[in-house]
């Protein structure tokens, strides 16, 4: 009953938080969703439309819009560049790969049976890392001068640690302090590519209620 209403629901915009609906299916709930108010982007049509050449989605999923904008925002060239997405899981890995290659990247995925991604991920100019393992990407993984956007948000037990308040502490998917002696552009964890996603969410609401109000 409530997936059915969630099309007719008067907001302008609606979140789905996946990852605490493990229970439910999601492909119905986001199916169910309407498309003008899918602010997160994940709708199957949006991601559809995000895949193919000249259609263009509504809404543009928070995380992997927000890295583009780091990329175009820091002066990096996108175009023509070799970039590794470490992770294809469908809110980062996968659109973030789609949207590579949208300003023309050529993009490899690594992922958790993939052979040798050492190997692929040091060829890369680009490294995106949204795998979810702390400390993943060494700087044995990378080539001078890569430019690194860490997604990985892992919490890790620090409890010995007297400075930490909560006894974790929010570790990134880079190994951060050996990362940095080689990237010429490396975002932290936390601090760098999360409040661009919170951004990114704010401008794809701002564009819903735009449109829903007629103003383009």
């Amino acid at each position: 009953m409530v997936v059915q209403k969630m099309k007719f629901l008067m907001p302008c915009q609606i979140i789905i938080r996946i990852h605490q609906l493990m229970h439910l299916d999601e492909g119905k709930i986001l199916d169910a969703v309407s498309l003008e108010k899918d602010v997160d982007g994940f709708h199957p049509l949006n991601i559809g439309n995000l895949a193919m050449r000249g259609r263009e989605p509504l809404f543009i999923p928070c995380t992997p819009k927000g890295c583009i904008e780091l990329l175009i925002r820091s002066g990096v060239e996108i175009m023509g560049k070799n970039a590794v997405v470490i992770g294809r899981s469908n809110i980062v890995g996968l659109p973030t790969s789609l949207l590579l290659q949208r300003h023309h990247a050529t993009v490899s995925i690594v992922h958790a049976l993939t052979k040798n991604p050492e190997q692929i991920t040091s060829e890369a100019d680009i490294v995106i890392a949204a795998a979810g393992v702390a400390n993943l990407v060494r700087g044995s993984w990378l080539k001078p001068g890569a430019v690194v956007l860490d997604v990985g948000t892992c919490p890790v037990d620090v409890s010995v640690d007297p400075s930490c308040e909560y006894g974790y502490r929010l570790m990134g998917d880079v190994c951060y302090e050996e990362a940095m002696r080689l990237a010429s552009v490396i975002t932290p964890v936390p601090g760098g590519v999360g409040p661009m996603t919170v951004a990114m969410l704010l401008s794809n609401t701002l564009d819903s209620a735009k449109r829903a109000y007629g103003f383009t």
